[in-house]
């Protein structure tokens, strides 16, 4: 029995690790985001799903592998949008995120079989809202930071049974100059383009080191049994 449990143990990790290589190696031939055609639907998705045992080990394994996708997205991210401000200031890279942000989660996404979101309670775009379930969760990861204690990446199941990681994001320095206190941290000029681009904005009058929002990295490739 023993014997069986580590060699499924090695196979799904092996399975878990494999696109996120197959992602890092395409990343250093292109230097850039890797395109697919397609990605699977959700249908497609569950017909060929692997069914796995939701034990402290696949847990672990889940969690290297969300922050390193986590990771990725946000060096990404910010690679572009420095690039943006460089070339033409905070408005245009404000701009660059309206218009091309969600391009490049969703290259990632379909690079590593995942679907990578970024949610918030308090969101700049409403498509980043977290539902009634995803509000507790943050809710509850407030509460912890607010009390000092250290907040935890989390793997839970979501409707259909696919493992979902969730891990806090977290306000920097250089995130203030959009999510900051108007006036103070944000530009009159800057405002004005946020208010004209995101009208139901809510990301505004953050400090630093506050969580603003969180990842939630749905692994496609497999349902909870």
């Amino acid at each position: 029995m023993k014997s069986a449990y580590y060699i499924t143990i090695v196979l799904v990790t092996f399975s878990l690790f494999q696109s996120g290589c197959a992602y890092q190696k395409a990343n250093k031939e292109t230097k850039e985001v890797p395109q697919k055609e397609t990605s699977a639907t959700n249908s497609e998705s569950d017909n060929t799903a692997e069914y796995i045992v939701l034990n402290d080990s696949i847990k672990n394994v889940l969690v290297i592998r969300g922050k390193d996708i986590a990771r990725e997205t946000t060096s990404v991210l910010q690679k572009h949008l420095k690039k943006a401000i460089k070339e033409s200031g905070l408005e245009y890279a404000v701009d660059f995120c309206h218009t091309k942000a969600m391009e490049l989660t969703d290259s990632i996404s379909r690079a590593e079989s995942v679907t990578v979101r970024r949610l918030a309670k308090k969101y700049r775009n409403p498509v980043n809202e977290t539902d009634p379930e995803e509000s507790e969760l943050f809710k509850s990861y407030i509460l912890e930071w607010l009390g000092g204690r250290p907040l935890s990446p989390k793997i839970i199941p979501d409707k259909e049974g696919h493992p979902v990681f969730y891990n806090p994001m977290y306000v920097g320095t250089a995130c203030l100059n959009c999510h900051g206190v108007p006036g103070k941290n944000i530009t009159s000029e800057l405002m004005n383009t946020i208010n004209e681009l995101y009208p139901e904005d809510k990301a505004t009058n953050f400090k630093k080191g506050q969580p603003r929002g969180m990842w939630a990295i749905t692994f496609t490739e497999f349902k909870i049994k």
